[in-house]
């Protein structure tokens, strides 16, 4: 796929800033990007290339421009550790961190992103947790650019019953700091849910 090609089909999810400077990254090295729907336990991931393939890095398709910027950044950051690195290395340690930093600089040196989501990703950059959702000034930043805005598990009440992205339902029992306790409808099993997961309430039980 040409650079062209990939400018044309990124500009569906990025800003425009950005789009010369992900469609290069994904030529550099030879990237296989998804665009999968929405997952509910996670917003992209990044897998090393088997024999003969390439790297692959997978984004969830309803992203805001932004967060699928910020999320492929984070990908891109584990590939490149995984070529310095291999498996030798913690998956968000401090390598992990630093090629993060190198990564997101040229996007936040360019002056693309609006003032609130710069300054939330500059203070992020810091000292970067192991996913923007474990950020909350930045997770919460980024969802003010959501074209529909979701509840989260932490605004819902105890012993509310929501639905995951993923179709499974919860009924939310007690907190525990950024998590959750919150049990499975169908299997009866118990689950830490981070507060800032997206939801829906279900008002038929």
């Amino acid at each position: 796929m040409t650079r062209g090609q990939l400018i044309q089909i990124l500009q569906k999810f990025m800003p425009a800033g950005s789009l010369e400077y992900a469609a290069d990254l994904l030529i550099r090295h030879q990237i296989q990007l998804h665009i999968k729907k929405p997952r509910a336990t996670k917003y992209g991931d990044y897998r090393p290339p088997l024999p003969g393939e390439k790297h692959r890095i997978s984004l969830n398709n309803d992203l805001n421009e932004y967060a699928f910027l910020v999320t492929f950044l984070h990908e891109v950051a584990h590939l490149l550790n995984f070529e310095k690195y291999g498996t030798k290395v913690s998956p968000h340690g401090l390598e992990w961190k630093h090629q993060f930093q190198r990564v997101s600089i040229p996007v936040f040196e360019a002056n693309i992103l609006p003032g609130d989501i710069r300054n939330s990703l500059g203070k992020y950059l810091g000292n970067p947790a192991a996913s923007s959702c474990s950020d909350p000034q930045l997770f919460r930043t980024l969802r003010k650019y959501d074209n529909e805005k979701q509840v989260l598990v932490e605004e819902l009440p105890l012993n509310t019953i929501f639905r995951m992205k993923d179709g499974r339902e919860f009924i939310k029992l007690q907190k525990n700091r950024t998590r959750y306790t919150c049990k499975e409808l169908r299997s009866g099993r118990v689950y830490l849910v981070p507060g800032l997961a997206a939801c829906e309430i279900v008002l038929d039980k």
